[in-house]
């Protein structure tokens, strides 16, 4: 082969060699802008926010809520400084987090897997630091201190602590705070709300809690590659929540919590006049400050199915049979419907014969002739009997309905209970059984199917106390920002006036003040103070009766209204009527007053 030929082939080669190197030298060139293009447009937004969490990290502050105070000015619930450890693993490879947490743990007694299931949830928030321990005791912090060199990433923040200064004290009113839920984080997410947000979830803690809980701040913080605050960029203060000032009276409070102290039961005292709500009391009860640390599953699972039930509001949220309070109701449709007057009698003998059932009086022998009043003073079950079944039971229901009963009240707290009162109509649709006589004497003495709050039953008398008005019950008074202006203030709101005439509630109102002077309610008598009262003691098919006890005073001009209930306590004049004495002792001042020694009536 010539010379000549051989050049040209190497030519040949080395043309189609330069072809297929420009060809790698566009693709090679073609690769990096597209990975240029793609780093510097399309995925410029998230290298920003991963190189700025290289070096800044956000910090939440959490707003203090507002104080609540009593209607005089006394604080219940206020904030206190707590610790807590956040941590920002931005910087750290995952072997560098996991050891960390597992220090973490050793020292603060957390579980390690936990840990580390919160910091990977957060993996989609770079920029935000993690709360991973709160309410952490001072020996805690100071060995953290100690370790901080080998905790990068770990801060140490103080933040506010929700504390109730007499733990059990008004918990049922009070309420108390845990982290939002699911739920609710569905139904507030809009109004600001956040995952792992602490909230109200009962009382007033709940009711109010978007004014209660102010606004929570921030800081944006430079960080070093050890995870150590170098300066803060930016800030945003917290704004601290509303205060609430109670209408409940903190005396007045402790004197029902100390009556029904080692018993199981609820008081509710009302100021007639208006519907304000004095003090609040179900009992057992509970620490709220249990809740201002978040408890695990097994804890408040513990807490809610306690055999007690002492998350359970028994002022609001239980259903007793009113027992002879009931008579209240049904004296005043007898004497509304024109069926009895003032000055009629009716006999007692002991009991009386409905059908072939005998309907017994709680006085074996029986009270023998009496009018009205002196029925509802002495509590006559079988003058009652035949006064329910001169009015009928349609009628019965229907002013039990009239006077508050089978509805809720409208009180600002959770869950109220509506109660039940029957009628033929509803016993055929429940039992499919007709309505005979003896339902309708049980019914006009508070026995049967019917079922009422406590807070009902202060409803009741308080309309009996007032002139014949339903106040909505409430408990806030005011709302004032942290500069101590008053930004709404609560007003009597009244539900329903029933067209009761002033004659017929006088006629109670002597019924019930003749009760303290010389019939079931003697206990109430004192010197210098006028009461008016009834007893009442509610069949218990689960156990020992309930003592019911409702009163007011001062007869002429009340200003309070008190309903007791003690569960299983047995009769309202021996076991629920004390109770309501010791309490308008303490609120009047009655010092020296020796309770009258009188019989115990059955009722």
């Amino acid at each position: 082969m010539h010379q000549s030929e051989i050049d040209r082939q190497f030519e040949a080669r080395l043309q189609r060699s330069l072809v297929w190197f420009r060809y790698f030298v566009i693709a090679t060139l073609a690769i990096l802008f597209i990975r240029l293009f793609s780093l510097q447009i399309i995925k410029k937004g998230e290298l920003y926010k991963r190189s700025e969490a290289n070096r800044i990290q956000l910090f939440f502050d959490p707003a203090p809520r507002g104080i609540i105070y009593d209607r005089n000015g006394k604080v219940m619930v206020e904030n206190i400084g707590s610790f807590s450890v956040l941590f920002s693993p931005t910087n750290l490879t995952r072997e560098e987090t996991e050891e960390i947490l597992r220090r973490l743990g050793e020292i603060l007694n957390l579980d390690h897997h936990s840990m580390l299931a919160k910091v990977r949830s957060s993996i989609r928030q770079p920029l935000n630091s993690i709360l991973l321990a709160e309410n952490v005791p001072r020996p805690k912090v100071f060995c953290l201190a100690e370790e901080k060199v080998n905790l990068p990433g770990v801060n140490i923040e103080v933040q506010p602590k929700r504390h109730y200064l007499h733990r059990n004290f008004a918990s049922h009113l009070l309420g108390h705070l845990g982290e939002i839920g699911p739920k609710e984080l569905r139904a507030l997410s809009r109004a600001g709300y956040r995952l792992g947000d602490i909230i109200g979830k009962s009382g007033v803690e709940k009711i109010y809690d978007s004014s209660l809980r102010g606004k929570s701040g921030g800081r944006q913080v430079e960080m070093d590659a050890s995870g150590r605050q170098l300066r803060i960029i930016s800030s945003v203060l917290p704004e601290e929540g509303d205060s609430m000032i109670l209408t409940l009276d903190e005396r007045i409070q402790r004197l029902c919590e100390e009556s029904l102290k080692g018993k199981a039961g609820a008081i509710c005292a009302i100021n007639p006049a208006n519907g304000e709500i004095l003090a609040l009391v179900s009992k057992p009860d509970f620490d709220p400050n249990l809740f201002t640390e978040r408890l695990t599953p097994t804890r408040t699972q513990e807490l809610f199915t306690d055999p007690g039930f002492p998350m359970f509001n028994r002022v609001i949220q239980s259903q007793y049979a009113p027992g002879s309070l009931f008579k209240i109701i049904t004296a005043i449709a007898g004497l509304e419907e024109g069926v009895i007057t003032a000055d009629e009698t009716l006999g007692c003998w002991g009991s009386l014969q409905i059908g072939n059932r005998e309907f017994k009086c709680w006085k074996e022998r029986g009270h023998g002739h009496l009018d009205i009043v002196q029925a509802i003073a002495k509590s006559c079950d079988v003058f009652f009997y035949q006064l329910g079944l001169r009015v009928g039971e349609d009628r019965l229901a229907r002013y039990a309905r009239m006077l508050g009963l089978a509805r809720q009240i409208g009180i600002s707290l959770p869950s109220e209970a509506s109660g039940l009162v029957p009628d033929s109509t509803w016993k055929k649709t429940n039992f499919g059984e007709q309505w005979y006589p003896g339902d309708t004497a049980n019914m006009s003495i508070g026995q049967g199917y019917v079922e009422v709050s406590p807070l009902q039953m202060a409803s009741l008398i308080s309309l009996v106390a007032n002139g014949g008005v339903i106040y909505k019950p409430f408990i806030v008074k005011k709302i004032i920002n942290g500069q101590g202006d008053i930004i709404k203030t609560f007003q009597p709101k009244v539900v329903v006036k029933p067209k009761i005439s002033p004659e017929t509630l006088s006629i109670v109102r002597k019924g019930l003040r003749e009760a303290v002077i010389s019939g079931t309610s003697q206990v109430l008598k004192f010197k210098r103070l006028s009461v008016a009262g009834k007893t009442g003691t509610a069949q218990n098919p689960h156990g020992g009766d309930h003592a019911w006890f409702i009163c007011y005073a001062p007869e002429e001009e009340p200003i309070i209204a008190l309903a007791v209930l003690v569960e299983h306590g047995g009769h309202g004049a021996s076991a629920a009527a004390p109770l309501a004495r010791k309490i308008l002792n303490g609120v009047f001042t009655l010092k020296g007053e020796k309770e009258p020694e009188i019989f115990v009536y059955k009722d």
